[in-house]
């Protein structure tokens, strides 16, 4: 089990793998659909994460459905992103400048609303200061490119 991750995934895949091959196939697509959904909300929201969700349905559609697959990683929105994080590890200029003004818009205007509770202030801008520089740590297209 990974450090980062509370999901012990052999331990899941196991539990997954005793089921009937057709109920096996309808928990992944399943598992792969919600997590599309939470990944859209990830597009919307600051702080809730996209690409690890879009990473797992990948996963899930892999193993219960390949028009599902295709679709995820042939996406307009999000199929070239997708593909460059998990071929890549990389993200675009376009996409880093969206997610930080998106986060930052809404971590003003959360801030300005609990403007009376200083901690709470405080707190947005720690996490939103951390989520900028995580942003920043991931190589972009352009430094990958000149690099090789």
């Amino acid at each position: 089990m990974s450090q980062d991750c509370p999901v012990d995934h052999d331990a899941a895949e196991r539990a997954v793998e005793k089921l009937p091959h057709p109920l096996r196939r309808g928990v992944y697509f399943s598992v792969g659909a919600v997590s599309v959904g939470f990944g859209v909300i990830g597009i919307f929201v600051p702080l809730w994460p996209t690409t690890c969700f879009l990473l797992l349905a990948g996963w899930c559609f892999a193993r219960s459905s390949r028009r599902a697959e295709r679709w995820l990683h042939e996406n307009r929105v999000f199929g070239k992103y997708l593909k460059d994080y998990r071929e890549h590890g990389v993200i675009s200029h376009r996409v880093r400048r969206t997610s930080l003004a998106v986060l930052w818009l809404f971590i003003g205007a959360s801030a300005f609303l609990f403007m009376g509770r200083l901690w709470v202030v405080a707190l947005l801008l720690l996490v939103a200061s951390a989520v900028t520089a995580h942003l920043y740590s991931l190589p972009t297209e352009a430094r990958t490119s000149a690099g090789e």
